[in-house]
């Protein structure tokens, strides 16, 4: 069972880098294009950007362990865990980055139930910060796209509904319960849940300032402009979870931020943004995955020699 296992963990790995090495590959040709609208340094801006996002998004997952009752991960363990399986999100269906984390956390003696709860709440909590910011800020300035993608709304009222931590752990202890998985005695606290969606909202806005670089370098003029980006992305962000069949919400993502960017940016431009915003953000998971990839080898390795 122990091999089965094994050999699942790496056919899995496999099949999300092949998936996310398929993303820059398909678009190779309108990547190029794009980058000769911009030059390098708005390009390295936005990337820095856009890692110091994922930071604050990992730290978002993290803060949510010490309402579990027992230690938080270290910085060390939990980037292995986090930045690897987020690389499952470039698989159809936005439940396999919790199953990759959920097997990671397992190397670091972090039962599976355990890495399961922390995972939907985290991701939970994005859902929520990033609708709650979307709602506000393109209300004000860009209306329209929050009228074409009304239906991604209701995520906000259901989404702080179910983080309610009487009603987030009850549910989790219902569903572990069901799936016969015990040990879970504590839940997540609302602590914890401030913690976390205060590095949410941290993400949100290194988002979309990485964004609001791209949309300055392509011409876009507009007191607003700042706002706009940072509420287009929350909203596209959460338009592609939402759509599971996409692979990171390819194709969904893009067309919601085209059209929430229609107020600062002609859409060939907006375009542009949207196609160059995606492969910084593969990219960029690449880059955090493959730091801290040989990092988790050695230490399997240490564990099987014993050392």
């Amino acid at each position: 069972m122990r091999s089965w296992r094994s050999a699942a963990r790496i056919a899995f790995c496999i099949l999300a880098v092949a998936l996310l090495i398929a993303t820059v590959a398909r678009e190779r040709i309108a990547l190029a294009e794009a980058l000769q609208q911009l030059s390098i340094v708005p390009l390295v801006a936005s990337t820095l950007l856009v890692l110091a996002g994922l930071l604050a998004q990992m730290l978002s997952w993290r803060a949510l362990f010490a309402g579990e009752g027992s230690d938080v991960p270290s910085l060390r363990a939990s980037a292995q865990i986090y930045y690897i399986g987020q690389l499952g999100k470039y698989v159809p269906g936005s439940v396999w980055a919790v199953v990759a984390q959920s097997e990671l956390g397992v190397e670091h003696r972090i039962s599976r139930s355990r890495s399961a709860v922390v995972a939907l709440g985290a991701l939970a909590v994005l859902v929520v910060t990033g609708t709650g910011v979307a709602a506000v800020v393109l209300s004000v300035t860009s209306p329209g796209s929050l009228w074409s993608y009304w239906w991604a709304l209701p995520a906000l009222p259901v989404g702080v509904f179910l983080l309610m931590p009487p009603v987030f752990n009850r549910l989790i202890r219902v569903a572990l319960r069901v799936a016969r998985r015990e040990g879970m005695a504590d839940g997540i606290g609302g602590r914890a849940l401030v913690v976390s969606s205060a590095w949410a909202l941290a993400m949100w806005g290194l988002f979309g300032a990485h964004a609001w670089v791209l949309a300055d370098a392509l011409g876009g003029r507009s007191s607003q402009i700042a706002l706009v980006c940072v509420g287009a992305f929350a909203l596209a962000w959460v338009v592609g979870l939402l759509v599971v069949i996409a692979p990171a919400g390819a194709g969904a993502r893009e067309a919601a931020l085209v059209l929430a960017l229609g107020s600062v940016l002609a859409r060939p431009e907006a375009l542009v943004l949207a196609l160059v915003s995606r492969i910084i953000m593969v990219l960029a998971d690449a880059v955090v995955a493959g730091a801290v990839a040989p990092d988790l080898l050695l230490r399997r390795r240490v564990t099987r020699t014993g050392g």
